[in-house]
């Protein structure tokens, strides 16, 4: 498996460094008129559940997540932040103890063409970015592979952080895993990503060794996204990627291209700034009954670069 994913990541960086075929890409960088100081999960009494820090260069450098929730007592987890001399991010990366998780990104010009995880060095998935709208220079679509045979670690998986904070849910990763042939070294992921102005109002997630299709759906409210432009912000969806806040999302899950699950999740603004960004917000999943999860989002000041 090394093997197979050390080639492939050689074959993308010769494709970063020297094609100039796919030079519509999508530059990467914070977009949002404000930027994040504070975010709280449940109420914005007490510390907060995420602190940001910046340098001054307004370059985000950490974010401290706070879970007041952990069994033992409250963890403290310190995210980094790299960055290229353009002001794109190069890396993050998280350390706990021997184990230390990065994700690097390469660029072309200023825009992403590929992402890589990895645990202490050795690369567990790969990313790469296609676009072929000209003028919009928008992400059409997104193929990943995985390292099948890092689903199988409990040890390792019960000690990672990184993962499910920045690119996706690890443990449904891990279910996908036990799902395949385990002969098979590599786990494929494509992911087709549609367009309407500015947001993302699809996403199809195919993984053709399962047979099994996701597939998300945007509505969007008039509300600003603080996350817009960021590449970090790769989970949730692709958080990252639209300009505006989702109202609702549908996600549609297929085997065998018959519907076997299907959730809504709607949001509510409940408080939004003059420049139409979330102070506070609910969401609610109709898997949980009507329940309401509340955030709270404390804003630096604005700034002008």
């Amino acid at each position: 498996m090394k093997k197979t994913l050390t080639l492939l990541l050689i074959a993308v960086l010769s494709c970063v460094l020297f094609s100039s075929c796919n030079k519509y890409e999508e530059s990467m960088y914070n977009k949002s008129k404000h930027q994040i100081q504070y975010v709280w999960y449940k109420s914005n009494v007490g510390d907060p559940n995420e602190t940001f820090t910046y340098d001054k260069h307004h370059l985000l450098t950490d974010i401290t997540i706070l879970d007041t929730a952990h069994i033992g007592g409250v963890l403290a987890e310190n995210y980094k932040f790299e960055y290229n001399k353009d002001k794109t991010v190069s890396k993050v990366f998280y350390t706990d103890g021997d184990l230390e998780e990065t994700i690097t990104f390469a660029y072309l010009n200023k825009y992403v063409k590929y992402m890589s995880y990895s645990i202490n060095g050795e690369v567990r998935l790969l990313c790469n970015f296609y676009r072929d709208d000209e003028k919009a220079a928008k992400i059409t679509r997104i193929t990943e592979v995985y390292d099948h045979t890092f689903f199988e670690d409990m040890h390792l998986l019960s000690a990672t952080s990184l993962y499910n904070r920045f690119i996706g849910n690890l443990q449904e990763m891990r279910d996908l895993s036990t799902s395949m042939n385990s002969k098979a070294l590599t786990l494929y992921c494509n992911k087709t990503v549609t367009y309407q102005g500015e947001n993302v109002v699809s996403l199809e997630s195919e993984y053709p060794d399962l047979l099994k299709k996701v597939v998300v759906n945007f509505s969007y409210a008039d509300v600003m996204n603080p996350y817009y432009g960021l590449n970090y912000a790769y989970s949730d969806e692709l958080l990252g990627f639209s300009r505006n806040m989702p109202a609702e999302k549908t996600i549609s899950t297929y085997y065998g291209g018959n519907l076997t699950e299907s959730e809504i999740i709607a949001y509510d603004y409940k408080d939004v700034n003059k420049d139409k960004y979330p102070r506070m917000f609910t969401s609610a999943s109709s898997k949980d009954a009507g329940i309401a999860f509340k955030t709270y989002i404390h804003y630096f000041s604005e700034y002008q670069d």
